[in-house]
């Protein structure tokens, strides 16, 4: 594939424009991109040349990608079944050849990274997955302006996410494209994870490891990962990480949610949770607060009420009937009526409504007669302990050594355990 040739080829078919070969900027397996002076827009421009079938999607991403952290697109041509993008030439560097000539501070990271997710939040707004986000298509321009570069393999969402083949860079690729999931803009945020993490440390990988196949790469990126932290790492740095490379889609930040993280902020701790995960435990744990709160509040209705509007049952004569143990001439018929008012509610929810309240009248009749089986039964008990024979017939008993020819048998009556109290020995010569 001669550019210039390709070149000439475009300008056989042009009327109102011309473009003039300047030099080849890069090939791949996509094509080719050659600078050009365009005649018509009075600049040097980029044009990425590739058959029609394999970068029609990505012209047409740029079309609704108009951004300034993104490649800007002049036209579209097409001449002899090759498409010709015409782009904005960048002058720079990407950002893998940044990584490897130079340690980055913190301040240029956060330039670099506020950029990035400016250009990520607008294409996931419209529904676009760029796919393929690693250094490689972070430029980085003299002025230090970040853009987004090479949407090939970018896919617009039209209504749910997609599954699909793997496509994208072995090791920035998410966890669900191994595992044939659902792809969503979380992917982006996997890559993007990856990408802080390399900036932070010195280009170093935070998963892969040195020597690791591609092969036991992903096998260790299906399952649970665990990644370690340097210690120049700040708190929020961590968290930053820890919420952008997690397995699961649902728990990383959205691009939007990246903005708003203290680390991008400049700030040491949070102040309100970000990642749906915090805003969900943030939800269960006020929606449980209020119902305690509710609780207690029933809890203070309650008892104003009590203290209101209740009284509490109580016999009159209930201080003497500690008396009846005691006192073996209480009556033994005697009742008491007491006449108490109970608030009754009929409807659940205007439980603290005075006037939905009707009053009823109650007796409550005690009698000292149920207490006396208990009472001769504690008598008999206290009476008859530690007795080796609780009951005897008969009794001998030696009299004094004046009749001392003479002994007294004593016979005793046969009676209950109730009658004890009341019962009488008779003393009878034998």
């Amino acid at each position: 594939m001669d550019p210039q040739q390709l070149i000439d080829n475009l300008n056989d078919i042009l009327l109102t424009d011309y473009f003039r070969y300047i030099e080849v900027l890069g090939r791949g397996s996509f094509g080719i991109v050659v600078a050009a002076y365009s005649q018509q827009l009075d600049k040097v421009v980029a044009i990425k040349i590739t058959p029609y079938f394999e970068q029609e999607n990505e012209s047409s991403l740029l079309q609704e990608s108009s951004h300034p952290n993104i490649v800007k697109l002049y036209k579209v041509l097409v001449a002899y079944n090759f498409i010709y993008l015409i782009m904005e030439k960048l002058v720079g560097t990407t950002l893998d050849v940044v990584l490897k000539e130079q340690t980055l501070d913190e301040l240029q990271i956060r330039n670099i990274m506020l950029q990035v997710l400016n250009a990520l939040a607008f294409i996931h707004r419209k529904g676009i997955i760029h796919r393929d986000l690693k250094p490689e298509n972070i430029f980085i321009s003299n002025g230090n302006h970040v853009k987004l570069i090479d949407l090939g393999l970018g896919y617009q969402i039209v209504c749910r996410g997609i599954i699909g083949q793997q496509v994208g860079t072995p090791y920035y690729i998410a966890p669900e494209l191994i595992n044939g999931c659902e792809q969503t803009q979380a992917l982006d945020i996997f890559s993007l994870g990856v990408i802080f993490y390399q900036m932070l440390c010195n280009n170093k990988h935070p998963i892969w490891t040195q020597g690791q196949t591609k092969k036991d790469y992903y096998r260790t990126l299906s399952r649970e990962f665990h990644i370690t932290y340097p210690s120049h790492l700040s708190e929020m740095a961590q968290d930053f990480i820890k919420n952008t490379l997690t397995r699961s889609p649902i728990d990383r930040m959205t691009a939007e949610q990246c903005l708003e993280h203290p680390w991008l902020l400049g700030e040491d701790r949070k102040s309100h949770p970000i990642t749906n995960k915090e805003i969900i435990q943030r939800y269960n744990f006020i929606q449980k607060f209020q119902l305690i709160v509710k609780a207690l509040q029933m809890v203070k209705i309650f008892k104003q009420q009590c203290h209101e509007e209740m009284y509490y049952l109580k016999s009159q004569n209930s201080d003497e009937i500690n008396e009846i143990f005691l006192n073996d001439d209480a009556p033994k018929t005697q009742r008491v009526y007491t006449d108490t008012h109970i608030n009754i509610r009929h409807h659940q929810k205007t439980y603290y409504k005075p006037q939905s309240l009707k009053t009823i009248q109650l007796t409550k009749m005690t009698s000292s007669q149920d207490l006396v089986s208990t009472k001769n039964k504690m008598l008999n008990s206290n009476r008859c302990y530690n007795c080796p024979s609780r009951y005897k017939t008969s009794l001998d008993i030696q009299l004094p050594k004046v009749n001392s020819q003479k002994r007294i048998h004593l016979q005793l009556p046969s009676i209950s355990p109730y009658q004890t109290r009341q019962s009488s020995f008779i003393f009878r010569q034998s």
